[in-house]
């Protein structure tokens, strides 16, 4: 379940892919890059905090969906370990350049 944490990208099954082809899951992932990139603290609890104002605060998504797509673009797989945490062991950078990729 960890293998995502290891290389510069990720594969993305074709069921997973399918999740995130529609144009609400790239709006999705477009306005968490540009709710991230300018963050200066990249802590799971800073990464959490500006995901669910923007997604669940801000568009009134359920978190499912919301945090769905992001789950996939940044480990390649809906099923994975604690997204926020995962994004900070990942690094900024490559959890950023993952969701751009997924767009």
């Amino acid at each position: 379940m960890v293998k995502f944490l290891f290389g510069e990208g990720v594969v993305i099954d074709s069921e997973s892919l399918a999740k995130i082809s529609d144009a609400q899951s790239k709006d999705i992932l477009a306005k968490s890059v540009e709710v991230l990139e300018p963050l200066t603290t990249w802590t799971h609890e800073s990464i959490e905090a500006a995901l669910r104002a923007l997604l669940i605060d801000g568009m009134g998504l359920k978190p499912r969906i919301a945090f769905g797509a992001i789950r996939i673009a940044v480990t390649g797989s809906h099923i994975s370990p604690p997204l926020f945490e995962s994004m900070e062991l990942l690094g900024k950078s490559r959890a950023i350049s993952r969701m751009r990729s997924a767009i």
